[in-house]
Order: C-alpha cells, then structure tokens, then sequence
C-alpha cells in the first residue's frame, strides 16, 4: 500500500486550521451585514439622504469591471507566493498558495489594518510545512515589494498629474508628525535590539537560568538564523525572479488603485486615474492607525476627506460607499465562500480508512 506523506504530515495541521477557522467564519458573519448597513448608514449621512430621493445612473460596465480589478491581487499575489516559496525549495501548488491569500483576506478583516493577514498568512504556510523563519521571510518579502512600488509609484504618479501643488498634497505633507516617525524608528530599534540580546551567546546563558525564557530565546534563534539563510539566498540568488514578483506587484496594485477611476466613471464624473492612485496609496497608509476590525469606519472617512475635493456633495456618499463595498466588503464575501467551498472540496477528496475492528488481525 502507497502512503501519501504530504497528507500524513499534514493531518495535524487540518485539525490545527480547523481550530480557528470556525470561530473566524463567526466573526465574519457579524462583520459582513454590520459592514453593510454602516455603508449604508454613511451614505445618509453622508448625503442628507437626498441620494434615495433622486435617480443614481450607473454604468454596469465600469462596475463589472471594477469587480474583476478588485480579485485581481488574489491571482497575482497566489503567483508570487508561489515563485518564492519554489525559489526558497518549498513545494508548493497554486491552489494551496491561493487558499493561503484568501486566508490572509479574511485575517485582515477581523484585525486592524496595521497587523492585516500577514500572522494568518505565516500561520498557514507553518500548517504547509513551511519553517517559522521561512513563513515570516516570505510574509515580509511581499510587504517589502509592496512598499518599494509604492515608494516609486507616489511620487512618480504625483509628478506625471502635476499634483505636487494640491491643496490637499500638500496639507498631508505638512501633516506628517515627526514625532511618529520618531517612535516608529524607536519601536524598531528596540524590537531589533531584543531580538539581537536573546540570540547572542552571552546574554543567551544569562536567559537560559530560566526555563521559559530559554525556551523562547531558543525559538527565537532557530527561527532567525533560518530567517537570515531565507534572506541571504534572496539577495544573492534571487534577482530574477524578484523582477518577475515586482512585476507582479505592479499589476496587482495597479489593478486595485484603478477601481475609484472605474467608479467615477460609471458615474459619469472626470476622473483622473494616475491622481488616484496616488491618493489611494495615502488612504491606505493611514488607515494603518485605525485600530477597529479592517479599519471599520475610519476607511470611510479618510477616503471621503481626500477625495471630497474631486466630487460634489451629491456624489462623495454614494462613491465612498460603492469603493468601500467593492474593496472590502464583496472581497471578503467572495473569499469567505471560495474559502469555504475550497475547504469542504479538500476535506471531500481526502480518502476514508475504515477503522479496524478488534476481532479483525492484520495479514501477515
């Protein structure tokens, strides 16, 4: 008889997902329609509920579209989960790393934007057979190649729209406290320097008197220096598939940002997409300081701040809405379904052993 190892080594990780993947399909269940009403209740406020009052046109078209925009980043993101995790020598197939993706969508829904999916992304790569060092390099190693288009796209599509001197630009310029990038430079220093005390051989033997926190300088050193291998061989060996994962992360980002555009357009007001995008990148950034589930309501009112300038009172509600609805709320009702129909598809497809009775012997 042929064993299959990759499902006997994975069993205990089933019953693991299967740990927190209920409780989270409650929490989505609340969060879903609650969502709804509060986009709901938005636009009435937002706009004096006259909008209910007058005829909204929407081009069918645009919104489709932007629909399809929206799931683009699954199918990108799942590609580059996958390059990585081959170049890095981890098996793994574009249905597990799709899987994975949408897992980490519905992590960033119940947690705030600044911690998002990432833990129940390195989670389920740990469930996959993935080591701690290696689940976290391939969480910050797309993090990082999001940040780095960014870095270049802001400015860049700023220059290419002559924004540089909008009101708007220029009151978050002015915006920034120095005192955040101070304590944020702090926190990191601090983070870096504890992990360095705990892995260096003297205060290793100071911590190692006590048994708990041996135990986790021991896991700290074992998931570091499997963290630095990860790196190490990205940086030297990795240059062409980080072209191929950067180009992705272009279109997957892209293809999110373009989704405003698709919506002003469907109203038939002027958009200007490269402005946009831009912006978006900004509402993004500073919903990492909302601290409610998924950035709940303060999404809402930071887009609703930037982009009140481009839009007239009879329109900024029902925009707001429809870009928080198809940027959030649908994306996470589609990955809960697909999740779940993925989930129920695998646990359908694993083979039943009928369990042996005592007055059964094996054969000899």
């Amino acid at each position: 008889m042929t064993v299959n190892t990759d499902d006997a080594v994975r069993g205990p990780a089933q019953l693991c997902q299967a740990s927190w993947i209920d409780p989270l399909f409650r929490k989505l269940l609340f969060l879903i329609p609650l969502g709804v009403m509060g986009n709901v209740a938005f636009v009435l406020f937002a706009t004096d509920g006259s909008l209910f009052c007058s005829e909204v046109h929407f081009a069918p078209g645009y919104i489709i579209l932007a629909m399809l925009l929206s799931i683009t980043p699954w199918f990108t993101g799942s590609l580059r989960m996958l390059l990585w995790s081959g170049f890095l020598g981890n098996k793994l197939r574009y249905q597990e790393a799709f899987r994975i993706v949408l897992g980490a969508e519905l992590g960033a829904a119940i947690s705030p934007p600044l911690i998002g999916g990432g833990a129940v992304k390195a989670g389920m790569l740990m469930q996959k057979g993935f080591s701690g060092g290696t689940a976290l390099s391939l969480t910050l190693l797309e993090s990082m190649e999001d940040g780095l288009f960014f870095l270049f796209m802001v400015p860049l599509a700023l220059t290419l729209s002559s924004s540089w001197d909008l009101p708007v630009i220029q009151h978050l310029l002015s915006g920034i406290p120095p005192a955040s990038l101070r304590m944020f430079l702090a926190g990191s220093v601090v983070v870096c320097g504890a992990v360095l005390a705990l892995t260096h051989p003297r205060c290793r033997a100071v911590v190692m008197r006590f048994s708990p926190a041996a135990r986790l300088a021991t896991k700290i050193e074992a998931a570091s220096h499997n963290f630095i291998r990860s790196w190490r061989t990205i940086i030297f060996n990795g240059k062409s598939v980080f072209a191929l994962t950067f180009t992705l992360t272009a279109v997957q980002w892209i293809c999110r940002y373009s989704i405003i555009s698709l919506l002003f357009m469907s109203l038939g007001l002027p958009a200007r997409p490269v402005l946009f995008m831009a912006l978006q990148v900004v509402v993004f950034a500073l919903l990492s300081f909302i601290p409610t589930p998924g950035g709940a309501g303060g999404a809402e009112a930071l887009f609703y701040l930037l982009y009140q300038p481009f839009l007239g009172a009879d329109s900024i509600g029902v925009v707001t809405a429809g870009w928080r609805f198809i940027t959030f709320y649908f994306l996470l009702l589609l990955a809960a379904i697909l999740f779940l129909v993925m989930k129920n598809a695998k646990q359908g497809s694993m083979p039943v052993i009928p369990e042996r009775r005592s007055d059964q012997h094996p054969r000899m």
